[in-house]
């Protein structure tokens, strides 16, 4: 009854607040647990599992939840996937990726998870519209069902999710930074709103690769980076109406920060603790500050990849980064206190043309494990 009774206060709490759902609204530390966990141990007046539970992470409370690697393959049409190990960087030894979606896909890149609702967000331009599938896991093994529309009438390369289940991406041939409510798609609409627009606002400009907190909307311009912004970070509610699902955003918004200006085409971005990391066109990976308060402070990570493209974090301490020309994915340890150059990248696996990459945690495999 015990554990039965932590895991429907987690729940609740869960539901209310959105700082523990999704790792990239966490801000640093590993999981946090939320206040409402600890009055709800004291109300039951367990002081030895407050000791032994509350303290320490949610997850490992009931055993570690089991994080999957996935990634996609745009020259094979697929998406794949692999088990991660527990509390270390995966490494070549481990079992391969095994095709998690086969068919129904053209041209897959940018991808995303939603760990708390189990769902896996699809970005295929060749779609004309965002997708989605329901996870499951199993032991090693997980599975899809059926896809689903999200967005429709959009060309979408790259797509995020924030704690609360609003679902962002970037329309890059028509210059916008859009998004699906949460509560839009329970209700089953699928025309999405444009929050920033490049024919208002020149900090957008063709936009790549995308990344949320609980705060903020983060983006890569793929085109006059140098002068646009390489990396932009803009509120997700600009003070401005909506007026529907077009923005009336004038020139300069308030909100919007250049937070690097160093390459003119950049692809993939993913937050870890207080960083944004984000590769370019070719070789490189920065890091910068997610409050950095002045351009040009990023940090070149390293330098060794071909062609790296979409970036993860798995919400503890690895980031991972997909090389397209190199055929893998490598890892490296992102838990430092200060961002520094040379970081050794560590080959995680091999996929063909290896494009989109995000980790899964599956929550509910923390409770069976226990």
């Amino acid at each position: 009854q015990v554990p039965t009774a932590f895991a429907r206060a987690y729940t609740q709490s869960h539901r209310r607040r959105s700082e523990i759902v999704h790792f990239m609204a966490w801000g640093g530390g590993r999981r946090p647990v939320a206040p409402r966990l600890r009055s709800r141990c004291a109300h039951l007046g367990l002081a030895v599992i407050w000791l032994a539970v509350c303290a320490a992470p949610v997850a490992d409370a009931f055993g570690e939840a089991p994080k999957f690697l996935i990634a996609t393959s745009p020259s094979t049409s697929t998406i794949a996937y692999v088990r991660l190990p527990d509390d270390q960087v995966r490494t070549m030894e481990g079992p391969a990726m095994q095709v998690l979606v086969s068919t129904g896909l053209q041209f897959p890149q940018g991808v995303a998870v939603d760990d708390y609702r189990q769902m896996l967000y699809v970005a295929d331009p060749s779609l004309g519209k965002l997708v989605r599938y329901k996870l499951q896991a199993s032991g090693d093994t997980l599975q899809v069902g059926k896809m689903e529309t999200v967005a429709s009438g959009v060309e979408v390369r790259a797509v995020a999710v924030d704690g609360l289940g609003n679902v962002w991406f970037t329309d890059e041939p028509n210059q916008r930074i859009m998004r699906v409510t949460a509560q839009m798609i329970q209700e089953g609409r699928t025309t999405p709103q444009t929050v920033y627009d490049g024919s208002a606002l020149k900090e957008v400009s063709s936009p790549g690769g995308i990344a949320v907190d609980n705060f903020f909307v983060y983006w890569l311009n793929k085109a006059g980076g140098q002068g646009s912004g390489t990396l932009v970070r803009a509120l997700q509610h600009p003070a401005v109406d909506l007026g529907g699902n077009v923005t009336s955003l004038v020139a300069h918004a308030p909100g919007v920060h250049k937070l690097a200006d160093n390459a003119d085409k950049c692809y993939g971005i993913c937050l870890a603790l207080g960083n944004a990391y984000f590769s370019d066109e070719f070789k490189s990976l920065y890091g910068v500050s997610r409050a950095a308060v002045a351009r040009s402070e990023e940090v070149a990570i390293t330098g060794s990849f071909t062609e790296p493209r979409g970036c993860a974090y798995d919400g503890d301490s690895t980031v991972y980064v997909a090389d397209k020309t190199e055929n893998a994915i490598y890892g490296f340890a992102a838990n430092m206190e200060r961002l520094m150059p040379g970081r050794e990248m560590v080959k995680a696996a091999e996929l063909q043309g290896a494009f989109g990459v995000t980790v899964f945690t599956d929550l509910g495999g923390a409770a069976k494990a226990a």
